[in-house]
């Protein structure tokens, strides 16, 4: 509830007033506020808590990052209440639909951590030296005010085959690679894919490489403590209140510094996406469904109806721009392939990765692992990416082999640290519970 009333002031006195131009508006409906808050006392209920979960993070990130600012959004801008409706129920069955799926990792896949983590080191060191091979040291930026005006040089400079090997490197063998050498006390190895992520993030020109390593470092030592969803969103609320206090600054003193953790934090990343499944839905209600027709999976049997890829479309419609890419989370782009059905869908199959996720945590040992493991694909899933995108160009299913690897190929519960090990004479009880 602190969260969202905070989130609530923020948009009013700060996000809807600086940032109107970008459609964030202030019409408030006073008949949903009661409406608004019910919802959040009925999800702040049903979200899971139990501390042998590795899922219950995730549940914390989609209802603190997603939900409350979508009914903050319900109430102030007076969005429709249909849509609420669908995505509540669809976060209800997913709820549901992780206790009860038969989903685990598969048996035979085997290759110990150590290899994995040598395996990463010369993945990445290979990608960063043929980019540098190919002429992209001449785009080298680290200056975060400058990487748009350098990301559109940096990638035509590259195959296109980069497209997609940019963010597995990114997003699943530099964090991962990072939490194992942590997990195994190999801290100069661990330095050493800090650098390579700040090098991947200056010759890019894309920031998520640089703050990644830092979100899966914090997933890591966050999901180490018994009391992680209490920790995860009083860091939030603490987050929100740093943002407003930087607005307040932002308009009480001058100076350039300040107002960009308000702009970065509260706008983009908790607004923002929020903001974009709202004109998902506002699209889709009146358009045709995509129905999977822009990904292989129809295998050219069902037409694409539009000109452009939708994130495009939806710049277009929305902000004039068809160069921009709005891209949206499991909610929006689940209603732009199938409506309610395609987010019901996408429902389940992310109770099924939770669940997946939950049984090789049991099975190591260390639940912060596998937590942290897949903390990257799984943020863009809830936030900025469609499902199977998410699976196949951001990783996932990388991620997913990954943490197979380290169930059946040596325990690492050795090296958990003690509050958060599996304990199966405390929690037998619950360790029966799950197949």
């Amino acid at each position: 509830m602190a969260a969202f009333l905070i989130l609530l002031a923020g948009y009013e006195q700060y996000v809807s007033t600086i940032y109107a131009s970008e459609g964030f508006a202030w019409h408030p409906n006073d008949t949903k506020w009661p409406i608004a808050i019910a919802c959040v006392i009925l999800l702040s209920l049903l979200t899971p808590v139990r501390s042998d979960r590795a899922s219950r993070l995730f549940f914390q990130m989609v209802l603190i990052l997603v939900l409350l600012p979508m009914l903050v959004l319900f109430h102030a801008e007076d969005q429709p209440g249909s849509f609420v409706a669908q995505v509540v129920a669809a976060y209800m069955l997913t709820i549901a639909l992780r206790r009860i799926l038969p989903v685990g990792p598969p048996k035979r896949l085997s290759v110990s951590s150590h290899r994995l983590r040598r395996i990463f080191f010369i993945a990445t060191l290979a990608y960063i030296a043929l980019i540098v091979l190919m002429g992209g040291g001449k785009y080298l930026n680290f200056d975060l005010a400058r990487v748009y005006e350098v990301r559109a040089d940096a990638a035509s400079n590259l195959p296109d085959i980069f497209g997609y090997i940019s963010p597995v490197i990114g997003k699943v063998v530099v964090p991962i690679a990072l939490v194992l050498s942590i997990l195994y006390k190999k801290y100069l190895t661990a330095f050493a894919f800090l650098v390579c992520s700040v090098l991947i993030f200056g010759l890019t020109a894309h920031k998520a490489p640089l703050f990644y390593p830092l979100l899966i470092l914090g997933v890591y030592f966050a999901s180490a403590r018994k009391h992680v969803a209490l920790v995860f969103t009083a860091a939030m609320v603490t987050i929100l209140l740093v943002s407003m206090a930087d607005f307040w600054i932002a308009q009480t003193h001058e100076g350039a510094f300040w107002g960009w953790i308000g702009k970065l934090v509260m706008r983009r990343v908790f607004f923002l996406p929020s903001q974009l499944n709202y004109m998902y839905y506002d699209f889709f209600i009146n358009h045709d469904y995509v129905l999977f027709s822009n990904s292989k999976v129809t295998l050219g049997l069902v037409d694409y109806p539009y000109d452009l890829p939708v994130t495009h479309v939806i710049g277009r419609e929305y902000f004039d721009n068809e160069s921009m890419g709005a891209n949206t989370g499991w909610f929006g782009s689940g209603y732009m392939q199938a409506g309610f059905a395609g987010i019901l869908l996408y429902g389940a199959v992310v109770a099924g990765v939770f669940k997946y996720v939950d049984v090789c945590a049991q099975r190591s040992g260390n639940l912060a692992l596998s937590t942290a493991a897949v903390a990257v694909p799984v943020f863009a899933l809830i936030t900025s990416s469609d499902l199977l995108t998410t699976f196949f160009t951001h990783g996932l299913y990388i991620n997913l082999c990954v943490l197979a690897c380290l169930v059946h190929k040596e325990s690492v519960r050795a090296y958990c640290p003690h509050d958060q090990r599996a304990s199966t004479l405390r929690h037998a009880h619950f360790r029966q519970a799950m197949p």
